[in-house]
């Protein structure tokens, strides 16, 4: 198998929240090799652009590393 060119481990995003804590990722794994292809799809409001600011290094997990 090739070496991954990005690997997402285990990432979760929480923040503070009026009610406690709200959880936008929850241990979100997975890996792409080069020249693989995913979609990030889903609702308005489920994430895909925090998961996006992570990888790219904008904003730091919760848990887990890229």
């Amino acid at each position: 198998m090739t070496e991954p060119i990005i690997a997402v481990e285990h990432v979760s995003k929480r923040v503070p929240d009026t009610g406690g804590e709200l959880t936008i990722l929850d241990d979100i794994h997975f890996s792409l090799a080069a020249q693989e292809s995913a979609a990030i799809v889903g609702a308005s409001g489920s994430g895909k652009s925090t998961l996006l600011s992570i990888i790219a290094g904008l904003d730091t997990p919760s848990e887990g590393k890229v």
